[in-house]
């Protein structure tokens, strides 16, 4: 099944999702607007688009709950995005919530950005100097649309690693080969990435922030109060 799938009981036939999907990964299927795993590419938008809750978005609280229960090491990667998760919370309260989860350390996915802000200097530099165009690989869902749908580009896509993966291998090569990272953030494509082949013992686990707030609530814990 792919990141995104449709709840057919859910489903009351608006169709919105067929009309509003940019990679046209939706079809009617038996009167269902059913998403198309292999043309998906997790952008999310028909989730937040759906009024009646029919889209299922692949789980990862129940998967990381197993990770932190097993008793080794998992540090949060939180996407720089999060205090905007959680209005009016100090940002240090936030990171003393995860904490709380069970998380060994909390990094943030930033620090990764900078870890390949000089590659993408360099890239522009030449692509400037070159006369052609160059596609940040940070998002997936972009990297996703670009690789499906439009291959001529793929020569522009940059050969640099998303922040999120950029942070994780600097965790792994700080720590112990066996611990685990889970990143924190908005987007649904991140989950995705995890899958890839290339990403895969990298980074564990990709909760959203509603996964993050479901995990906090469920353990009593609140951000305001920590």
């Amino acid at each position: 099944m792919g990141v995104v799938a449709t709840i057919p009981e859910k489903c009351k036939h608006c169709y919105s999702c067929v009309r509003e999907c940019p990679a046209r990964a939706i079809k009617v299927i038996h009167g269902q607007a059913m998403v198309i795993a292999e043309l998906c590419v997790a952008c999310g938008h028909c989730v937040r688009l759906c009024t009646q809750g029919a889209k299922r978005v692949e789980d990862a609280v129940t998967p990381v709950r197993h990770l932190l229960e097993a008793g080794g090491s998992v540090i949060a990667c939180l996407a720089p995005s999060f205090p905007v998760a959680f209005p009016g919370v100090d940002a240090g309260r936030v990171i003393s919530a995860v904490r709380r989860l069970g998380f060994a350390e909390v990094w943030e996915v930033a620090f990764g950005a900078e870890l390949i802000a000089r590659e993408y200097a360099k890239l522009a530099r030449e692509a400037i100097h070159d006369g052609r165009a160059v596609i940040s690989t940070a998002c997936p869902a972009i990297v996703s649309y670009v690789t499906k749908y439009l291959p001529d580009l793929t020569d522009a896509l940059a050969p640099v690693v998303s922040p999120m993966v950029a942070v994780a291998r600097a965790i792994k090569q700080k720590f112990d080969a066996g611990v685990r990272v889970v990143f924190i953030g908005p987007c649904i494509a991140k989950k995705a990435e995890v899958r890839d082949p290339e990403v895969r013992g990298i980074v564990d686990a990709a909760l959203t922030f509603d996964e993050l707030s479901l995990m906090l609530t469920e353990a009593g814990i609140d951000p305001g109060k920590e």
